[in-house]
């Protein structure tokens, strides 16, 4: 019996078999003349009893994959049932100690295994080695793997999470090992002996899934590890078509190297306005990794043909995007009369096949949009429909990850993908399908939204939010949760949309016309909010991401003011440009010849400051950041000089609310008038509602915010300037409760206005 060190805090032999309810023995087929030899090589969560590898042998056999042996110098253990159970899982022994005692020639001399799964690191974490020395003794067995068998196919695990008693810092060293392992896989992967890295960490709960913080339980904890290693073993098989490029493992999206994939992107309307092709480097521009992209499969648009679709890759991968296409004229099956099947849609991708083949770790394919309305009894039929369709696509050779989404338009209120999604998965020959939830107004609570996320993590399955928006006509969104639990999670989201929206949902347009520089309130708080783009994307590694930015943003143009009252000016400049993407700018002020302090941040390129004093002069600079801390040179300096303060400002104000029917809504009508002797370029108007009302965004003629009772009205571009006795309308629609008083009095850029 191998030696323990006697410094070490080594992982315990499980003392109790797993319990699992027993079942019939599966008889075995024959042996091929040459089955494929599977080693686990590990410590005790893979042998003690490790019966994740009896789960994992009974799937082989019911999939048909019979012709396999498990190898190892170690017996089975008991789980419940007969199994193939020899194996290399040895308790409490560290990679850095099987190194250190050259154990591993030995047991691959009597072996000669062709597949090694691997979790190892356990021990060699909790004593608290770091994880070069852990990586060093990977590559020695590795070598000597190689030496024993030149082809072998490495499947190596980011381990599963550990949170034992006596070593509080164990959580986070086996999150630093974990985030090593992928970098180490890909640099040692060649084409004879490939490396595939398998997630064992995420969606794994050590208070749900494991005994003692460590070792899986046989409730949950080894049928979640059986889940993960599973594709990739089957990947790995003789005959087998590894997932190429993008694929699923467990409940994240990874890429070829098994570097994990978080999506943030947006969804590009390409099908309806197809000139827009500069919307690919503007997404990119906001630090956007993934864009989803609208095609037409020849139902109702389109069909977008395969030299366009060979277009459209071509331009995600020149802005360093990766590609989700989708197919858009299933919307709605079921309850649109005009709406595709499924297996229209399969058969569209069929047919551009030619454009397809070879992109796999770029471009992923959304097999159709929405794909069911809220017909009951066609929506009920989403699992054999979106089996049927993903058995086809694998059928004519198309081996990218798949996405597919929930039905009932797409938002899933009766939860039939959710229940429904293990046995899609399951029925994929390549087990890399990823679903997708639309999150509108079925999901307006906090409770929705984590509690289908919770379903999905406890089932192990992938998910992702494939739309989006901050408002919907259906119900009002929790953007605010939907965000901040993905990036928690590690969830991808995918916002609605770009631009091109029309009527009733324009509100859902990020940027106005398709102009970059022209955020709409959902695209600033999308693209440049908490939780947003620019805060959490990742570039994908088949681009280069991940490695460390070191260039700077170029030095912003000189501010211009605007808007200059008594104590307050608004500013703006032009925009810094970076190798990556500008996050934000830093705001400085000097009052007369003193010395800048950094007043206000920003993610656009206008602001205003407030709370000056009448009739003082300030200098102000500017200065860029990007996404890695680097920031640009202070831009040249600009001098304001603020009016002289009191009295009552150059401007009057019509305002107008009658409510609807005597209901408790109303439509607020206000006319801006300068009456002043110059031309005002570039206003805000204040107001304070006394009663409670609200203003339901978006609003027209203005850009409207509303905080408790304090609301404010920014002009738009066609309507900043008005000349002496100019007037301009804006207005808003809103509800109150009780009564609906006008507001006292109404500023504009700081002055009291007269009203009539």
């Amino acid at each position: 019996m191998p030696r323990r060190f006697l410094r070490a805090l080594v992982v315990g032999v499980l003392f109790a078999a797993c319990a699992l309810a027993p079942t019939r023995t599966t008889a075995t087929a024959a042996p091929a003349a040459a089955p494929t030899r599977i080693m686990a090589l590990g410590d005790s969560i893979t042998g003690s009893p490790g019966c994740w590898r009896a789960l994992l042998w009974k799937h082989l056999q019911d999939t048909g994959h019979t012709d396999v042996d498990f190898v190892g110098t170690l017996p089975p253990q008991g789980c419940g049932f007969t199994y193939d159970g020899e194996n290399e899982g040895h308790g409490g022994f560290l990679a850095t100690g099987i190194v250190r005692d050259n154990q591993l020639p030995g047991w691959l001399s009597a072996t000669r295994p062709d597949v090694v799964l691997m979790h190892l690191g356990t021990n060699d974490v909790w004593n608290g080695i770091a994880p070069s020395a852990i990586l060093d003794a990977f590559t020695t067995l590795l070598g000597q793997m190689r030496a024993s068998n030149p082809a072998t196919k490495l499947v190596v695990a980011k381990i599963i999470p550990m949170n034992p008693a006596n070593c509080a810092a164990c959580g986070q060293r086996v999150v630093d090992l974990n985030n090593a392992i992928p970098g180490w896989a890909q640099a040692h992967s060649t084409a004879a002996s490939p490396i595939t890295v398998v997630d064992q960490w995420t969606g794994f709960d050590t208070a749900a899934d494991t005994t003692d913080g460590v070792h899986p339980n046989s409730t949950t904890g080894i049928q979640k590890m059986e889940s993960r290693w599973y594709p990739a073993l089957v990947a790995a098989l003789p005959g087998a078509t590894a997932a190429a490029g993008l694929h699923v493992s467990g409940t994240q999206v990874v890429e070829a190297t098994g570097a994990a994939f978080v999506m943030r992107g947006v969804n590009h309307p390409y099908a309806w306005y197809p000139t827009q092709t500069r919307a690919f480097a503007d997404i990119k521009s906001f630090g956007a990794n993934t864009v989803r992209v609208v095609l037409g499969s020849g139902q109702r648009w389109g069909p977008t043909s395969a030299a366009e679709v060979t277009s459209v890759i071509a331009l995600c991968k020149q802005n360093r995007l990766i590609c989700v296409l989708e197919a858009h004229d299933t919307t709605g099956y079921g309850e649109e009369s005009a709406a595709a099947s499924l297996d229209q849609a399969a058969s569209y991708w069929i047919s551009v096949a030619s454009a397809l083949k070879g992109q796999e770790n770029y471009v992923v394919i959304n097999l159709g949009n929405e794909p069911f309305g809220n017909n009951q009894q066609v929506s009920a039929t989403w699992a054999s429909a979106t089996s049927a369709a993903i058995t086809r696509l694998r059928g004519a050779g198309l081996q990218h990850l798949l996405m597919a989404d929930a039905p009932m338009w797409g938002q899933d209120w009766q939860n039939i993908m959710r229940d429904d999604a293990a046995s899609v998965l399951a029925a994929d020959p390549q087990h890399n399908t990823v679903f997708s939830i639309h999150m509108y107004g079925v999901y307006d609570t906090a409770a929705e939204i984590t509690g289908y996320f919770d379903a999905f993590r406890a089932a192990g399955l992938p998910l992702v939010v494939g739309e989006f928006g901050n408002m919907h006509t259906d119900g009002n969104p929790d953007e605010d949760t939907i965000m901040a639990q993905a990036q928690a999670r590690g969830l991808g989201y995918l916002g609605w949309s770009w631009s091109g929206n029309g009527g009733e949902v324009a509100y859902l347009d990020m940027v106005n016309s398709f102009d970059p520089a022209s955020l709409t309130a959902w695209g600033e708080r999308f693209l440049n909010g908490a939780n947003g783009v620019r805060q959490t994307s990742e570039e994908a590694t088949v681009y280069g991401g991940g490695s460390t930015d070191t260039q700077a943003p170029t030095t912003p143009g000189t501010p211009s003011a605007s808007a200059v009252t008594a104590t307050g000016a608004t500013l703006s400049w032009t925009a810094s440009t970076d190798n990556v993407g500008v996050t934000g700018y830093d705001v400085l002020r000097a009052t007369g010849s003193g010395t800048f302090t950094q007043v206000g941040t920003t993610a656009t390129t206008t602001f205003t400051d407030s709370g000056l004093t009448a009739s003082t002069t300030y200098r102000y600079q500017v200065r860029a950041r990007d996404a890695a801390g680097n920031t640009s040179a202070n831009s040249a300096a600009a001098s304001v000089t603020t009016s002289a303060g009191g009295g009552t400002g150059n401007c009057r104000i019509g305002y107008s609310a009658p409510a609807w029917g005597g209901g408790n809504g109303f439509t607020a009508n206000v006319t801006i008038t300068n009456t002043g002797p110059s031309t005002l370029t570039g206003w805000t108007l204040a107001f304070n509602y006394p009663a409670g009302q609200r203003v339901t965004p978006p609003g027209w003629g203005a850009t409207f915010t509303q905080s408790g009772g304090d609301v404010s009205a920014t002009n738009l571009s066609w309507n900043g300037t008005l000349a002496p006795n100019a007037s301009t309308g804006i207005g808003f629609n809103g509800t109150f409760t009780g009564s609906n008083p006008a507001p006292a009095s109404f500023t504009l850029n700081g002055s009291t206005c007269t009203t009539s």
